[in-house]
C-alpha cells in the first residue's frame, strides 16, 4: 500500500460511501489501489467506534481490518495510563497504536514495536498526522532472543497485547497460542523492565493464569457498556503469587453512560464467603452484577459485601427487600414471580406482550424462552428465567428508579 496524497484524498472522499460499490467500479479509478482503500475505509469505521476522536482527523489509514478488531477502545486505553510513571514505556505489539497513543501522553518516551510492515508504516503515518512527537518506531518481530537487537532503553513499563489469531486465522486465547507467547519471552522482557502489563482475552481463566505466571501481582477486568472487553495482568519481577499469605488484588471496572462501576477485592476472598440463599419467591429488588464481576468469579463475595441473598448456588442473581445503593450492575424492582409451569405461563403473552428476556441457570436460552412465551423484544418489562432452590421460575421486573 502506497500512502500518497491521491490515495489519502480518495479515502477521505469515499469515507462514508459503499465500499462494495467502489470495488465494483475500481477500474474507474486508475492509479488508485481501490482494494487497499476499501479495506482502510472499513477498518477506519471500526476504529472510530472505539476512538471517536480519530474520526475527526482526515487522512488516517488502516490497511487491515483484523488489527482494528483487536484494538483497545479509548476508555480502556486511558485506563492503562495508571500503570505509567511518566518515564519510558515500551509497547511490543503496537498494532494500530490505540494503546501506544494514550500511553505516550503520560510517558517521556514510548517505543512502538510492530512486526507487520504495512501496519507499521500506516501507524507511523497516522501518528505523524495526529501530531505525536515522543514515539520511536521499530518494525520488528518480537520473539524469544530477538529483543536485544533493538537496543531498547530500560523502561518503567512494557506493554504487550499478543495477537489472538492462529495461522489459519481462527481465534485463540491461551497464552501459548498467542503471538508473541508471554510465557516464552517473560524473562527477556524483565531484562528491559521490572514491570509488564499484559492484555489478554476475557476468555482466559484467571486462576490458571496466576498458576502459569507466578509474578502476576494484580488482575484488572474492564467492561464497556456491560460487555467484558479486556483482562489485564500486571506482572512484576520478583513477585510470587504462590505465597499463600499474599492475596492478589482484583480490580473490576464497567464503563457505563452513567459513569464507572467499580468493585475491588482480593483473589481468594470468594472461597471464604458464605452468602445467604433465597428460600421463598423473589420479591423486593433483583440485582444483576455487571460483566466484569461475573468474569471475576466473585459470585458469593458480592452478596456478602452488599448484604444480598443469592437466588441459588449457580444462579448469579441476587435479591433484597429494600433497595441497596451503589451496586455495580443493574437493579430491578420485582413485579411478579411465577413458577415455570405450562399452566402458569399460558397467559403471559397477553399480560406482557413485550419484554426483555434473559436466562440464568435455566434450561432454555433467552431465544428459546421468548419463543415459548410468544413475547416480542423490548418494552419496560424484564423477564428473567432462572432457578431458585429446586424450582424454575420467571421473575418479572422493571428497572428500579
Amino acid at each position: 500500500m502506497i500512502i500518497d496524497r491521491p490515495f489519502l484524498d480518495f479515502i477521505n472522499e469515499h469515507a462514508e460511501g459503499d465500499v462494495y460499490e467502489l470495488l465494483l467500479k475500481s477500474d474507474h479509478f486508475p492509479g488508485i489501489d481501490v482494494r487497499a482503500a476499501a479495506t482502510s475505509i472499513v477498518a477506519r469505521k471500526k476504529l472510530i467506534q472505539k476512538v471517536p476522536d480519530w474520526g475527526e482527523v482526515d487522512s488516517l489509514v488502516f490497511p487491515k481490518t483484523v488489527n482494528a478488531e483487536q484494538a483497545s477502545s479509548w476508555l480502556t486505553a486511558m485506563y492503562k495510563q495508571h500503570f505509567c510513571d511518566g518515564s519510558v514505556t515500551i509497547d511490543i505489539t503496537g498494532g494500530y497504536g490505540v494503546d501506544s497513543f494514550y500511553l505516550s501522553k503520560v510517558s517521556s518516551e514510548l517505543h512502538y514495536i510492530e512486526a507487520d510492515s504495512e501496519v507499521f508504516e500506516a501507524t507511523r503515518h497516522n501518528f505523524n498526522t495526529l501530531g505525536v512527537k515522543n514515539v520511536i518506531f521499530h518494525n520488528h518481530t518480537v520473539k524469544k532472543g530477538t529483543l536485544s537487537a533493538l537496543r531498547l532503553p530500560h523502561a518503567s513499563l512494557v506493554y504487550i497485547d499478543p495477537a489472538r489469531r492462529s495461522e489459519s486465522n481462527g481465534r485463540v486465547f491461551a497464552f501459548d497460542d498467542c503471538t508473541p507467547d508471554i510465557l516464552n519471552i517473560k524473562d527477556e522482557l524483565f531484562s528491559i523492565s521490572g514491570t509488564i502489563l499484559v492484555k489478554a482475552s476475557p476468555m482466559l481463566d484467571i486462576t490458571e493464569s496466576l498458576r502459569l505466571i507466578p509474578e502476576i501481582c494484580e488482575v484488572h477486568i474492564l467492561s464497556v457498556s456491560n460487555e467484558c472487553k479486556e483482562l489485564l495482568f500486571l506482572i512484576k519481577m520478583g513477585e510470587n503469587n504462590k505465597d499463600k499469605n499474599k492475596g492478589i488484588p482484583v480490580f473490576t471496572v464497567n464503563y457505563t453512560k452513567q459513569g464507572e462501576e467499580t468493585f475491588n477485592f482480593v483473589h481468594g476472598e470468594e472461597k471464604d464467603s458464605d452468602p445467604g440463599y433465597l428460600h421463598e419467591d423473589p420479591s423486593g429488588y433483583l440485582y444483576e452484577p455487571n460483566s466484569s464481576i461475573i468474569k471475576s468469579g466473585a459470585f458469593s463475595l458480592i452478596a456478602t459485601i452488599f448484604n444480598l441473598r443469592k437466588l441459588a448456588r449457580h444462579t448469579h442473581l441476587y435479591t433484597s427487600d429494600v433497595k441497596i445503593s451503589g451496586f455495580p450492575g443493574r437493579v430491578f424492582h420485582v413485579v411478579d414471580s411465577i413458577e415455570y409451569k405450562k399452566k402458569n405461563i399460558s397467559g403471559m403473552k397477553e399480560r406482557y406482550p413485550k419484554a426483555n428476556i434473559a436466562t440464568r441457570n435455566f434450561s432454555l436460552t433467552p431465544e428459546g424462552l421468548k419463543r415459548i412465551l410468544g413475547i416480542s423484544d423490548g418494552g419496560d418489562f424484564y423477564i428473567f428465567g432462572c432457578t431458585t432452590g429446586e424450582k424454575r421460575v420467571l421473575i418479572i421486573c422493571k428497572k428500579a428508579e
